[in-house]
């Protein structure tokens, strides 16, 4: 049995080497990054787009759904579409923002969330292609 067991993990770390790699090598960049005091908007910045340029974030999502009973439903809910509710949250932010009057500041805010969402969806299609 073990070694059955052994000869799956031995299997899927074959099969996903280089995501592994790039798990480890975001650990290592988040710890010299808090070790150093780097800028935690840097971090996260950098943690973000390498996630999604590599699918890392969707790697681990499949991990979660491996787990028996639980794993599938948590995945479902972690996978929900992340563009639909970034759309939905600023528009609930534009609709409080009218209402108190900050109109002029609403545009700015809509031209950012435009821009993250098209940079999100470029990096999913980058992160397809490579």
């Amino acid at each position: 049995m073990l070694m059955r067991v052994w000869n799956r993990i031995s299997a899927f770390y074959r099969d996903n080497w280089k995501i592994c790699c790039v798990l480890v090598l975001l650990a290592a960049f988040i710890y010299v990054a808090q070790h150093y005091g780097l800028d935690r908007e840097i971090t996260v910045f950098v943690v973000l787009f390498l996630g999604y340029v590599t699918q890392l974030f969707s790697v681990l999502v499949g991990f979660i759904a491996t787990i028996p009973v639980i794993g599938p439903p948590v995945a479902q809910i972690i996978s929900l579409p992340f563009i639909f509710i970034v759309n939905a949250i600023a528009y609930l932010v534009t609709f409080f923002s009218l209402r108190k009057g900050y109109a002029k500041e609403l545009l700015g805010s809509r031209v950012l969330v435009t821009a993250f969402l098209v940079g999100l969806i470029l990096g999913y299609a980058l992160g397809k292609i490579i």
